[in-house]
């Protein structure tokens, strides 16, 4: 073969060549291609929601947490709640303590300052409801013939003296509210009055038309039914003796604050968001049949009419989620004071409250609006 002809094998040769590689080329990118493809159409891996095991009680001030749960705002925000009911925060405190929830409800009481004062692992982080003027959720009945008799107001309430006053447990919300009435009264709590301790607020009513006690502390709602059904009528309301101060709070395992923060702040996130809900809800419950009907199927009201009828009375949540701190520490101050001496040591605000979960929890609702507004 002359060389002109090797010359023109050796130039076909190398064209083939290079079309061969030219098209391996193509063919790469194309399947690179396809599977990028392939793979973004892909779902993307579901992530499984956070799991909280919180606590509440059959109470209109726990409504914020109801409606967070039922209208699915704890799960768009990629939570799943394990719901434990409760009858009393002080018996829920337990469970929070050994680790069997991770937040839970509970109220102020000199059972909570003692419990903190000997290290309870728990740490309170948002408002769950206060006597704001105007939605006192705490009120004091009287027997209807000590009413009759002249026992209508505040400014009568002296007139208990010596007489048997009811409230759910020592220490509790419920015995601060009727004994600072007390006090307003020109009485000594510790020693004018017989004190009916220890009885649940549902039985506590009943005995008003028994002549169990002639008065109690009560729940806005228990005071309602008591007051209907002719057993003995309100005669102050909690905003009268204290107003703003705090009626519950919501606190979390200080281990699961430490190991799922942003959980805890999501968590709060749905809360405030329902909170605001939830305070409109109160002032026109006509306007907000479905938040009606949550709290009616949650609460021992069972009944829509119920719920609105002691409107706006549910007790006010803060919508900055940031619990009554001064109020709180100023029980503290009076369980260990003149008249009582049932707190052990005192705590300080650093060792009973995380306020920074309530700013960022907050700040993150308004910047980035997961609710819509």
């Amino acid at each position: 073969m002359d060389g002109s002809k090797a010359g023109a094998l050796d130039c076909a040769w190398l064209g083939s060549l290079k079309r061969e590689i030219a098209m391996q080329k193509i063919a790469a990118i194309l399947f690179s291609a396809v599977a990028v493809v392939a793979i973004c159409g892909m779902p993307a891996p579901v992530r499984a929601d956070d799991v909280v095991r919180a606590a509440d009680g059959p109470f209109i001030t726990g409504g914020a947490f109801y409606v967070a749960r039922d209208k699915g705002y704890f799960k768009k925000l990629g939570i799943t709640i394990e719901t434990k009911q409760f009858f009393d925060g002080a018996v829920a405190v337990p469970s929070l303590v050994n680790g069997e929830l991770d937040i839970s409800f509970m109220t102020p009481s000199a059972s909570l300052f003692n419990s903190v004062a000997k290290g309870a692992p728990m740490v309170v982080i948002l408002d769950r409801g206060n006597n704001k003027p105007g939605s006192a959720y705490t009120v004091l009945n009287v027997r209807k013939e000590l009413a009759d008799g002249g026992i209508k107001t505040l400014k009568d309430v002296g007139k208990l003296k010596g007489m048997r006053i009811g409230a759910n447990a020592l220490g509790s919300i419920n015995h601060y509210q009727a004994a600072n009435a007390l006090l307003m009264a020109g009485l000594d709590p510790a020693k004018d009055v017989q004190w009916v301790l220890n009885i649940p607020q549902p039985d506590m009513m009943k005995m008003l038309g028994t002549n169990g006690v002639d008065a109690a502390d009560l729940a806005y709602q228990f005071g309602f039914f008591a007051q209907n059904n002719g057993w003995g009528p309100i005669v102050v309301n909690g905003d009268e003796v204290s107003p703003n101060a705090s009626i519950a709070m919501i606190a979390v395992h200080k281990d699961f604050l430490a190991k799922k923060r942003d959980v805890v702040v999501r968590f709060a996130m749905a809360y405030l968001q329902a909170a605001k809900e939830f305070n409109a809800a109160a002032a026109a419950p006509d306007k907000h049949a479905d938040i009606v009907e949550i709290l009616a199927k949650n609460t021992a009201l069972n009944k829509p009419e119920l719920v609105k009828a002691i409107a706006p009375h549910w007790g006010y949540i803060a919508e900055n989620g940031l619990p009554s701190v001064d109020s709180i520490m100023k029980m503290q101050d009076f369980w260990s004071g003149k008249y009582y001496q049932l707190v052990e040591k005192k705590v300080t605000r650093e060792q009973l409250f995380d306020l920074s979960i309530a700013n960022e929890a907050k700040a993150r609702l308004d910047k980035e609006k997961p609710f819509g507004n």
